[in-house]
């Protein structure tokens, strides 16, 4: 019998206190959010990942951070936005080196909603890889000599061949996938692949999840069972992989956190 999965969060530091005992009592895993607001970025972040390390003294579990992302497209073709792009995801691999974090979440270049298989055709296809190459090379290089894996993030994605043929392009095993459950059910009332046929097709390379739920109509980040996501589906494809991607709610409102988890263990399916 398999053992059942341990959830974790993603939160701002300012919010560490509240949810530390948690976090600590079972080492659950942990995603930092401040590297997504450029302000933190332009800001004296240093100092906020001396008060991260601090209030993390005694934490064994696996740390990660979501990296920048507002207005950065990985596989832009204007070189001078490929520098801007560079310059905040080497500064999120910074900050992730500084507090100790194995994992970036990098969201994906593929903008397809509502245009189905054919909205990727080979040549536009290979263009976003060659950009995605030029773009992330001395990131993946930064990432390599810290250690932090570089997650790709589901973000418009409906199939997962086109993401999986991007990410195995790198050939490194610094690059993986990330799936966000709710941004994968607003796919589907597009034509995408269900949750489970993302875990099923993608699973080798699937090394974190961001829950939350939705009913597919808006991207909500919801606390678990507002939505209509089918988590006991998920959770038996994951449960059925070799490995144990993160599993990180990703709340709109963090303190629905607590609710969530509790959602899943009375459900028996997360501890």
């Amino acid at each position: 019998m398999h053992t059942l999965p341990t959830v974790g969060a993603a939160l701002p530091s300012t919010m560490l206190v509240e949810y530390l005992d948690w976090i600590l009592a079972d080492q659950r895993d942990l995603e930092i959010q401040d590297a997504t607001n450029p302000h933190c970025l332009d800001g004296n972040w240093r100092e906020r990942t001396q008060q991260i390390r601090s209030l993390l003294d005694g934490y064994t579990g696996r740390l990660g951070i979501h990296g920048p992302f507002v207005g950065l497209d990985i596989g832009c073709s204007d070189p001078a936005i490929q520098q801007v792009v560079q310059r905040r995801l080497l500064q999120g691999l910074e900050f992730a080196g500084q507090i100790g974090a194995k994992q970036m979440v990098v969201h994906s270049p593929f903008m397809n909603f509502g245009t189905g298989f054919s909205a990727v055709q080979p040549k536009s296809f290979l263009n976003t890889v060659e950009h995605a190459h030029a773009t992330l090379a001395p990131v993946i290089t930064l990432a390599s000599h810290i250690g932090c894996t570089l997650v790709i993030e589901t973000i418009q994605d409906l199939h997962p061949r086109i993401l999986r043929d991007f990410i195995v392009s790198f050939d490194s095993p610094w690059v993986q996938q990330s799936i966000d459950v709710g941004h994968v059910r607003i796919g589907m009332t597009r034509g995408g692949a269900t949750i489970p046929e993302w875990i099923r097709q993608n699973g080798d390379i699937l090394r974190h999840v961001h829950l939350q739920d939705t009913d597919g109509s808006y991207d909500w980040h919801h606390r678990l069972g507002l939505g209509d996501i089918n988590f006991a589906a998920i959770f038996a494809e994951l449960q059925a992989l070799p490995h144990h991607p993160r599993l990180i709610l990703e709340l709109r409102n963090h303190r629905d956190i607590t609710e969530s988890w509790q959602y899943l263990v009375t459900r028996g399916l997360a501890k």
